[in-house]
């Protein structure tokens, strides 16, 4: 049976997979539906790890900005 300790360790594994897996997504789909998305979700998952003291360097957020997620990227010609 896993300690208590193993399975926040875990949680925070898994989220941390979803994080990076929208801010991909979601800076690849700036300004659009997509990015607009990721940017709700990011947005909330940051909010609500920093108000309950999570680390946001544990769930890949350390640095992140999702409000870049709001503007269409320009593509390179």
């Amino acid at each position: 049976m896993s300690s208590d300790s193993e399975k926040l360790a875990g949680a925070l594994i898994c989220l941390d997979s979803v994080v990076n897996l929208l801010r991909s997504e979601g800076l690849k789909n700036a300004g659009q539906n997509d990015g607009l998305l990721a940017y709700q979700a990011l947005s909330r998952i940051k909010a609500e790890a920093e108000s309950f003291g999570v680390p946001l360097a544990d769930i890949g957020l350390a640095g992140f900005n999702p409000d870049v997620l709001l503007k269409r990227q320009l593509q390179a010609a």
